[in-house]
């Protein structure tokens, strides 16, 4: 999918992706079920590669740690304030796993269709601003080395025995990017 992406969707002048300056943002998350890092490439206006990267609990002791990416196509683009300010949706994908200490108790894997809307800001065009809503499904399966203690430990909706746990927890987040201006 991502090389038919950059082989027929890439726009043909690079130099101004949506017309904020830049192709590339980077900046921060703040949601549930994690917090962490965003970054978003632009290959024209209407296909963008979002990466989220999180984490969740406690540094060092017990944490999830989170890896999400997806593809998100723009579905309508009102202008607001001679900005536009796009409202994209997509297929993403989030692969998780809860650590103890420096050990992984369990990975999951959570399929989400993320719909999030985009503010450029005309006073200050090198941020962005986006609202984002994520429903979700996915599963978690608890490490052998557990002992099967029943250790599968997310957030979770149904336990499917002492190993395997589905869940629907939506992600739900704001998210503040600076945009990376092109090399000219």
């Amino acid at each position: 999918m991502l090389v038919s992406v950059n082989i027929f969707a890439e726009s043909n002048d690079l130099s101004n992706g949506n017309g904020n300056g830049g192709k590339n943002k980077i900046g921060a998350w703040l949601g549930f079920p994690f917090i962490g890092l965003s970054y978003s490439h632009e290959f024209n206006d209407l296909i963008e590669l979002d990466v989220l990267v999180g984490i969740t609990g406690l540094p060092f002791i017990s944490r999830q740690i989170n890896f999400r990416t997806g593809l998100l196509f723009t579905v309508w683009e009102p202008v607001i304030n001679v900005e536009k300010c796009p409202l994209t949706i997509g297929p993403a994908i989030d692969i998780n796993s809860f650590m103890l200490l420096i050990l992984p108790a369990s990975l999951g894997v959570t399929l989400l269709s993320p719909i999030r809307w985009e503010v450029n800001f005309r006073s200050a065009p090198s941020f962005n601003l986006f609202i984002e809503a994520a429903p979700a499904i996915g599963f978690s399966y608890a490490l052998p080395y557990t002992h099967g203690t029943g250790m599968v430990i997310s957030l979770q909706n149904m336990q499917i025995n002492d190993k395997v746990s589905i869940h629907w927890i939506p992600h739900i987040g704001l998210g503040l990017r600076y945009r990376i201006p092109n090399k000219k």
